[in-house]
């Protein structure tokens, strides 16, 4: 057994390695944390995970607690700090607190973590696999309906950054400028990604993976691919990818297995909601200007489809068929009023509404 120091020295190496799976189904308080024997130990490490998330969420304050209280203070602290992956000093402005401070509020908070666990550890029996992925499917859905995809990609790469450097796998990403805000959870997708990404560390070494995507039937098809396909157990992956398409079927996402034409394992392609009530069309050579209609609009359900070539302008709109254009009149390269024209004289663009700017 351990005593409480030693306990929470062990919990704060676990919650610097909540998203190294491979890690946590072999650490040290797995086997009394998790005391389902008939759990794989890829899934001991998978429970260990969620169990450590839960945790943190139950250091979640009543919706009565003051804003300001301290106990919210330690909540964000910690989620900020191992959920979203911030450094200290990241976490101690995001919370407007200094440095001195941060450490401070940081060894409180863990101390109440790692109490929480200690109780589980001694007391509590965890709850099966599902129920465990269940409860953070529940959790993670209520909260950020929507996600920037780019944003949560960029964002797990930098999570795993150590794991994949220690495998020697490498990533790049290119996904479609026409992808808008998907109609998922931020935080479910993050979950997923960097679970679909952990599996491919924890069987994968050497190679390169390349992120994709495409609009197609009102989703956004976002494909995560090895560069060299890799003969590993197929049905073992395709058996854990239930969890995750139960995570992703209350967002009415789905997740699927990739395999080449020899059967080989290549990657996994996930389905996600584009739910908009409207699309738009911002034509500005301003790459800010574009950034920022993005920002504004896409929380609000429309669809931002922006460039700033002007002569590829026309064949987006007639393939897009926008509910409105922002045109910007002051272009280099062609003169906004020449394109208001070719709208205006085309037929199939004629009655789309045109805002000027």
């Amino acid at each position: 057994m351990f005593t409480k120091s030693e306990f929470y020295d062990l919990v704060i190496k676990a919650y610097h390695s909540l998203y190294d799976f491979a890690y946590l189904k072999n650490h040290p308080l797995n086997k009394f944390l998790i005391d389902d024997n008939t759990l794989q130990l890829k899934e001991r490490g998978w429970q260990m995970h969620n169990l450590l998330l839960e945790t943190l969420e139950e250091l979640r304050p009543a919706n009565a607690a003051p804003s300001l209280s301290k106990e919210w203070r330690w909540y964000r602290l910690v989620m900020l700090r191992y959920v979203e992956v911030l450094q200290p000093q990241a976490v101690a402005d995001q919370l407007s607190i200094s440095r001195r401070q941060y450490y401070r509020e940081h060894a409180t908070a863990m101390e109440k973590v790692a109490e929480l666990l200690w109780e589980r550890c001694h007391f509590e029996t965890s709850s099966s696999y599902g129920e465990a992925m269940k409860s953070e499917l529940m959790r993670i859905s209520q909260y950020d309906p929507y996600a920037d995809l780019y944003e949560v990609i960029r964002r797990a790469l930098l999570t795993l950054e150590k794991l994949f450097l220690d495998k020697h796998l490498t990533s790049e990403v290119i996904l479609s400028a026409e992808i808008p805000m998907t109609s998922i959870g931020h935080n479910l997708l993050r979950q997923v990604v960097l679970g679909l990404l952990g599996m491919i560390a924890e069987n994968i070494s050497v190679n390169h993976l390349i992120f994709s995507s495409h609009i197609a039937d009102h989703a956004a098809h976002v494909l995560i691919q090895l560069q060299t396909p890799c003969p590993i157990d197929a049905e073992a992956i395709e058996a854990q990818l239930g969890v995750f398409r139960e995570m992703l079927h209350v967002a009415q996402a789905d997740v699927t297995l990739l395999l080449d034409d020899s059967a080989q394992f290549s990657g996994f392609e996930l389905v996600l909601p584009i739910d908009y009530d409207a699309t738009v069309v911002v034509v500005d050579d301003n790459e800010d200007a574009l950034a920022l209609y993005k920002r504004f609009l896409t929380p609000h359900r429309y669809q931002v489809i922006s460039t700033t070539n002007a002569n590829e302008v026309l064949s987006l709109v007639l393939r897009t068929y926008p509910d409105v254009i922002i045109l910007d009149l002051m272009m280099p390269n062609q003169d906004g009023w020449d394109l208001l024209q070719l709208f205006s004289n085309h037929p199939e663009t004629a009655t789309i509404p045109i805002v000027i700017c």
